[in-house]
């Protein structure tokens, strides 16, 4: 009863995966063969999320390590011909996924290899994932957050990663490594990126500058991103003390002090550990991220798409509430109670204002 509450580890769902392709015949076949492994396993996680066995730890945890299994079972299937790693990213890679999340991705090869034949398997992963159409599509991956963004290559050698890190890389990059892990691929090319990235990320303290540049681009986020038609009263992504607030406030906090977690959570119970956030802001912080990611994906199951704002009224909203066990009222003071105790410990750890 209590099994399937619990995330699955990476040796088994790899095995679930290899169990799903191995009777299958033909690329076609076994690519069908995942796609079927991830819905069935992506409503496993949801029925144990909706019924209660499993908290927003445990789902997150659990979709990313589906998501793992996927792309280390979809390198397999390509058979690289030169030594290749690719990276999780972003939520992915503090394995915080929500249901609605894309695959943030980096891919490295070997210096010695054939960047042709590097961005052509890299090319090859994309579409594998995205298809040929919407329908068509096992996971969205993203690869944006690669030096030079859309417009650089899909893929670099690790010897060109320390070259653009060491000399052109912005701030925001240094922050997003923070989620960086190694997923899938080619063992020693990971390890040796590991070893080109540290250098860049921890070799020294953030400056001045650079925690102002930080400050501004959430600032600037705040005005920007929230898109017309959503609520920012009651957004649980980008509001004041939602998800954005959080992330931002104990990234910026992990490259002040020095402090390596992946995963927003962990490390802000690393930061408590040592005694850089008190345990008050701590757990008003940790609340406010659980709520909102919580929601956020209980939204995506009620509507069956991505959304980012509480409804203002409507079904919607009532079936969202229900999942609470609460009242459409009682649910929306409660994202007002736990987002404003967020924000006022962003405004002094984040913003430096008393």
């Amino acid at each position: 009863m209590i099994r399937p509450s619990l995330p699955r580890s990476g040796v088994e769902m790899r095995a679930l995966a290899n169990q799903s392709l191995a009777w299958r015949q033909g690329a076609q076949e076994r690519r069908f063969g995942l796609s079927q492994l991830i819905r069935a396993e992506w409503l496993r996680i949801a029925a144990a999320d909706v019924i209660g066995l499993a908290d927003v730890a445990v789902t997150e945890v659990a979709l990313a390590s589906l998501a793992d299994a996927v792309l280390q079972t979809v390198v397999s299937e390509l058979a690289p011909a030169v030594p290749f790693a690719v990276f999780a990213m972003g939520r992915f890679g503090g394995s915080e996924l929500s249901y609605a999340s894309d695959l943030d991705l980096l891919v490295a090869f070997d210096g010695t290899a054939d960047p042709a034949v590097a961005e052509a398997t890299a090319e090859a992963m994309v579409r594998y994932l995205n298809g040929d159409t919407p329908a068509n599509r096992i996971w969205t991956v993203d690869l944006d957050l690669r030096p030079e963004g859309r417009q650089g290559p899909l893929s670099r050698s690790v010897a060109a990663y320390e070259a653009y890190y060491g000399r052109w890389a912005k701030v925001w990059e240094r922050q997003a490594l923070l989620r960086g892990r190694f997923v899938a691929g080619d063992a020693s090319v990971a390890r040796h990126f590991s070893e080109v990235v540290a250098p860049f990320v921890w070799g020294r303290p953030l400056s001045d500058d650079e925690a102002r540049e930080i400050v501004r681009m959430k600032a600037r986020i705040e005005r920007e991103r929230i898109p017309p038609g959503e609520d920012p009263q009651f957004h649980l992504k980008l509001g004041r003390g939602s998800l954005s607030d959080v992330e931002w406030t104990v990234q910026l906090l992990q490259l002040k002090h020095g402090v390596s977690s992946e995963g927003t959570i962990a490390a802000l119970e690393a930061l408590e550990a040592a005694g850089i956030v008190s345990s008050t802001d701590a757990t008003q912080l940790a609340d406010a991220y659980r709520f909102c990611e919580t929601a956020r994906n209980r939204l995506f199951l009620v509507r069956g798409a991505p959304g980012d704002a509480l409804p203002a009224t409507g079904p919607v909203l009532t079936h969202l509430a229900r999942s609470f066990g609460t009242t459409p009222t009682e649910l929306r003071e409660e994202y007002r109670r736990v987002t404003r105790h967020s924000r006022q410990v962003v405004e002094r750890l984040f913003y430096g204002r008393e």
